[in-house]
């Protein structure tokens, strides 16, 4: 199945993906991205991963999640990323630090479902990340306070202080 993700024809892409769901894992992540990545011109393949990324119901996705988020090669399907994170219900509570890290450096699309994914999380977090998280936030904006997401992040600033004051 792996190997046919990879296929130069996209039909047997197409047959692939179908497969995904009843037979692949937390670690199809990567290859779905890559493929997401190599099939730019054909929407209905994108769409269909998009559809995967969305179905993963397993906690042993964030981890796989996560690293994609952090892979430079990855730079332009980071709202992606970030969306699977809320379409799929899981909740990366000890990375936290990472979409906020990511929500900052990234643009109004990628600020948008890291406070998407981050306002819905319904666990404790650590202070001290929580802590960070908040000055990494008044930092930027204190250096970039015309930035096109500027007005998301404060609004990912007031839910991280009422996750830091509970």
């Amino acid at each position: 199945m792996l190997t046919d993700l990879f296929s130069t024809k996209s039909d047997t892409v197409r047959e692939a993906l179908d497969k995904v769901p009843s037979q692949g894992n937390a670690r199809m992540v990567i290859p779905l991205l890559k493929t997401y990545k190599s099939w730019d011109h054909e929407a209905d393949i994108q769409e269909k991963i998009v559809g995967i990324l969305g179905q993963i119901k397993t906690e042993s996705a964030i981890p796989e999640l996560v690293e994609a988020l952090e892979d430079p090669e990855f730079d332009n399907e980071r709202a992606l990323i970030l969306s699977s994170f809320w379409h799929a219900g899981l909740f990366p509570i000890n990375d936290v630090d990472v979409l906020v890290r990511h929500a900052i450096r990234g643009d109004f699309f990628v600020a948008l479902e890291a406070l998407t994914v981050i306002e819905n999380i319904d666990a404790p977090l650590e202070t001290e990340m929580l802590q960070d998280a908040i000055f990494d936030i008044d930092e930027f904006l204190d250096e970039h306070p015309d930035a096109p997401h500027a007005e998301l992040l404060n609004q990912l600033k007031e839910v991280i202080t009422t996750f830091y004051n509970q």
